[in-house]
């Protein structure tokens, strides 16, 4: 299951040093951290209508609850369970604070972690995710590992697809004060 994959994962050091020189601040600093967060907050995890096919997973502030896009409720393939565990993780982050609002630093911090986990995937799995044809795979997780992790010192790729997601969003909040990578993005940086 997804949150038996979420269990594995273990951040490579370097990733983590990396990711946090971007000013990403990572809410969890394992799957198995995560995975126990889930258990000791009772946070549920349920497939539902997220509204759009393009909305893989989302955040229930009220219920307390991460709804995972139903059209992914049956899947045996490896790769869409393994990209449903990286959803799991950064829904995770947005219920670690207890808050229902969020922030570009906020999503930032969280697609961060989902980035770290999907490089463990690749690792443990290697080319797990080159075949895959599901839209929470090649238009989600397999984008930002890559956007984070390219070699664009500016990171225009990463900057334009947080800004075209959740440009929407204030730049950071009283939870998640806004790296200067957040402020680039809200202010077209």
């Amino acid at each position: 299951s997804a949150l038996d994959e979420l269990r594995k994962v273990r951040f490579n050091s370097e990733d983590v040093n990396y990711i946090q020189s971007l000013g990403i601040n990572i809410p969890f600093q394992s799957g198995e951290e995560a995975v126990q967060f889930i258990k000791n907050s009772n946070l549920r995890i349920g497939f539902a209508d997220t509204g759009a096919e393009g909305i893989h997973a989302q955040y229930d502030y009220k219920e307390n609850k991460i709804l995972l896009n139903k059209k992914y409720k049956n899947t045996s393939d490896t790769a869409d369970v393994l990209a449903l565990a990286e959803a799991i993780l950064h829904e995770s982050g947005h219920a670690k604070d207890k808050d229902a609002a969020s922030s570009i630093q906020e999503e930032l911090n969280n697609l961060g972690v989902g980035a770290l986990a999907h490089r463990f995937f690749e690792t443990k799995y290697p080319e797990i995710f080159n075949h895959a044809n599901t839209l929470i795979v090649n238009d989600g997780v397999n984008i930002y590992a890559r956007i984070f992790f390219d070699n664009d010192v500016n990171k225009k790729a990463l900057k334009e697809r947080v800004r075209q997601k959740y440009g929407l969003l204030p730049a950071g909040d009283t939870v998640h004060y806004p790296t200067p990578l957040a402020l680039e993005i809200k202010n077209g940086g």
